[in-house]
């Protein structure tokens, strides 16, 4: 088994990720992705950081080099990870924390703009 998804019709989403890590403690690794009360289990340890960090040290990619984007909970590990991180201007506000950076929304191209002035200031 990969990852087990759990729904609560009624709670609030933070306070169900903040019940089911209470819950399973170390015992797994607790996230969301969506705006909807929708947790994701994975196994301790499992994350976008765990796996990013092994495909980049694979490729001797160091984590300095790396360039990351999120908007919700289950991209905070990996933003700290990243040597540079950027939340998503509609961003949740553990996001907001954990990057180093913002960029606009979603829905206004926000990972576009960072890459282009990254080009830009290579020229």
């Amino acid at each position: 088994m990969l990852k087990i998804l759990a729904f609560h019709p009624e709670l609030d989403p933070d306070v169900f990720l903040n019940v089911a890590r209470l819950a399973l403690g170390d015992r797994a690794n607790v996230t969301r992705s969506s705006p909807s009360a929708l947790l994701e289990i994975s196994g301790p340890g499992v994350s976008k950081a765990s796996t990013l960090a092994l495909c980049c040290a694979e490729r001797g990619i160091a984590p300095e080099e790396v360039v990351a984007f999120g908007d919700m909970p289950n991209d905070v590990e990996m933003l700290t990870w990243a040597g540079q991180s950027y939340a998503m201007g509609n961003a949740h506000p553990a996001v907001l924390a954990a990057a180093s950076g913002r960029t606009v929304d979603n829905n206004e191209d926000g990972v576009a703009v960072v890459i282009e002035r990254m080009l830009a200031e290579r020229r």
